[in-house]
């Protein structure tokens, strides 16, 4: 089946306007409960539930049950430290999750969602998040995926951020076989969107993303950040689209995504895009796939790393930028072992 299709479309030549994958979605015996770390959990709104309806997402996959989780953030209410839900993967564990968040107006929260497996199962994740920040809120949302390489890992996010609004969003892709990621996501007047990605390719993997960015009120910002690693036989594909609408004046839009190649057998395919139908805005766009620099290997060589040592040091610090921005110093350090373990 053809997912995470991109619009509008290109060219077929590029190869990049969707991928072809055949998911055998399996069924979902029964669902464990998160763990949730939080001392201030008692004063959001939550409750979750089983569904046994429709779920479909804009990667393309339908769903016929699913875990739903519904979260409030109450008006003027801000914690000052980040609700943590983990859920842990074992036994060819199956979950199928939509969390629904609301931020509700001069509210502030940081939420982390870390899906892991603790065996060497055939796991399979989706996640369908939607998150509407009402106006004068603010918080940040971390997806981390440390699946094992036998995994399906697949999250599709929309976001509705409405005027003086904002949110940046985290998503730290480390883990699993193949992963598939969609972010649609909607500025209003003085708002601003932060989307963030790490990702790591080796093995054979497969990693699609597709994200698209919207501009629709005055002095809204939109600013994307994708920093990847590629080795062995793994294969990338990034679309990544900044839309400025039509009244979106003095509106900013940034993009830029940098895959480092680590083999001379893996393959990245990128396409940036910008689309405009304003006149007074400023926009970026970019990308940036290759070796690493010989010289920069060439400095850091002669000050006593090794070839090894000095591409780790060259990516862990792309990376930095990105995982600095996660609001917990546990979890920073504990990406940051994994990272430098895998590469």
């Amino acid at each position: 089946m053809k997912l995470n299709k991109i619009e509008p479309r290109t060219t077929n030549n590029f190869k990049i306007n969707d991928i072809d994958l055949d998911i055998n979605i399996p069924s979902i015996d029964s669902f464990k409960a998160y763990n949730i770390i939080s001392d201030e959990y008692d004063k959001l709104k939550v409750n979750i539930n089983t569904i046994d309806k429709e779920l479909t997402n804009k990667i393309g996959l339908v769903y016929d049950k699913y875990t739903e989780v519904n979260i409030i953030v109450p008006k003027d209410i801000k914690l000052n430290e980040p609700v943590i839900f983990t859920y842990k993967f074992e036994n060819n564990d199956v979950l199928i999750d939509k969390i629904n968040i609301i931020y509700e107006e001069n509210s502030s929260v940081d939420f982390i969602f870390k899906y892991e497996s603790i065996d060497n199962g055939n796991h399979f994740h989706s996640l369908t998040t939607n998150i509407v920040n009402n106006s004068y809120s603010n918080g940040s949302v971390t997806y981390i995926n440390k699946l094992n390489n036998n995994s399906y890992n697949l999250i599709a996010i929309e976001n509705e951020l409405n005027n003086h609004s904002s949110v940046k969003q985290n998503i730290i892709d480390i883990g699993g076989n193949t992963r598939l990621y969609n972010v649609y996501t909607n500025t209003l007047d003085y708002s601003n969107n932060t989307l963030n990605t790490v990702y790591i390719g080796k093995d054979s993997n497969i990693i699609d993303i597709n994200y698209y960015l919207n501009n629709k009120g005055i002095k809204s910002s939109n600013k994307m950040l994708v920093q990847g690693v590629l080795d062995d036989n793994s294969k990338k594909n990034f679309r990544g689209t900044l839309d400025f609408i039509k009244g979106a004046s003095k509106s900013i839009g940034e993009e830029l995504e940098n895959c480092v190649l680590l083999s001379d057998t893996c393959i990245s395919r990128s396409l940036p895009m910008m689309l405009c139908n304003e006149e007074d805005v400023v926009g970026s766009h970019g990308v940036s796939s290759g070796k690493i620099d010989s010289n920069k290997l060439y400095y850091l060589n002669t000050r006593g790393l090794n070839k090894k040592e000095a591409e780790k040091f060259i990516i862990k610090s792309n990376f930095n930028t990105i995982i600095e921005q996660i609001p917990s110093v546990d979890i920073r350090n504990e990406i940051i072992d994994i990272i430098d373990n895998t590469i």
